[in-house]
């Protein structure tokens, strides 16, 4: 994730944001046959246990209040964007990402509120899998990661060091930091529950158009398109409003 707030979902997620299928998308997934099985047993758990929880945390919890709590967990990822901007040679996105962080931080009520972009402090999504991109290494085979969702041996490298980068794991117990990642991602999941239903019946091969999907948003994320880095990302996670 960005720091993601699970890569199950962002995975789902990334269907949404699939277009004309990559030529070539064999050359992609060398270890498909491993990268179905893992993809079957995380869309088994998204199926019986996520949505199904999502579900019942949607009729409780009002719409605007789920739009708040993922601003909030939003805001949270914005320093690890604004440390990959800069490792990327982007000082001004680091330094807006830093401003972002701040405004959001004080006058936006610990980040539940986003007047930031209010003030034209623009949202950059950016994580370490994409600054090794930057860097010349090439992403090499997708990869589904149990329980992780869709990846590839370059952003699973991201992952590990975004995760490092998560200021949470230094100032609270594990077991509550645990505790918010799981939060956040059912908040998430139920922001979603009907685009990612469209997508499942949309599909003719779901495994294909996940894989697709997610493949393209790197890609796109990658070369800075913001209908991809904004517009996209706010569709999915405030279908009215990020991340990540």
């Amino acid at each position: 994730m960005t720091m993601r707030t699970a890569s199950l979902v962002i995975g789902l997620l990334a269907t949404l944001c699939a277009g004309p299928a990559f030529a070539g998308e064999g050359e992609e997934d060398p270890w498909e046959g491993f990268n179905r099985a893992m993809f079957t047993f995380n869309d088994g758990v998204d199926r019986w246990v996520l949505e199904p929880v999502a579900k019942g945390y949607d009729v409780v919890v009002p719409d605007p209040l789920e739009r708040c709590i993922a601003n909030f967990f939003q805001n949270l990822r914005v320093p690890i964007n604004s440390v990959n901007g800069f490792l990327q040679g982007k000082p001004l996105n680091g330094a807006s990402d830093l401003g972002r962080f701040t405004v959001n931080t004080t006058l936006g009520l610990a980040g539940f509120l986003d007047p930031a972009t209010y003030f034209g402090l623009e949202r950059h999504d950016e994580d370490f899998g994409q600054t090794l991109g930057v860097w010349g290494v090439p992403h090499g085979p997708y990869l589904v990661i149990p329980l992780l969702g869709p990846s590839t041996v370059r952003d699973t490298g991201g992952i590990v060091v975004d995760s490092a980068l998560t200021p949470t794991w230094y100032f609270l117990d594990t077991a509550v930091t645990i505790g918010s990642r799981v939060f956040d991602t059912i908040n998430a999941r139920s922001l979603v529950l009907e685009d990612v239903e469209n997508a499942r019946n949309a599909a003719f091969d779901f495994y294909t158009f996940v894989r697709n999907g997610y493949l393209q948003r790197r890609a796109a994320l990658l070369r800075d398109e913001k209908d991809v880095t904004r517009e996209v990302d706010d569709a999915l996670y405030f279908p009215d409003e990020p991340v990540r």
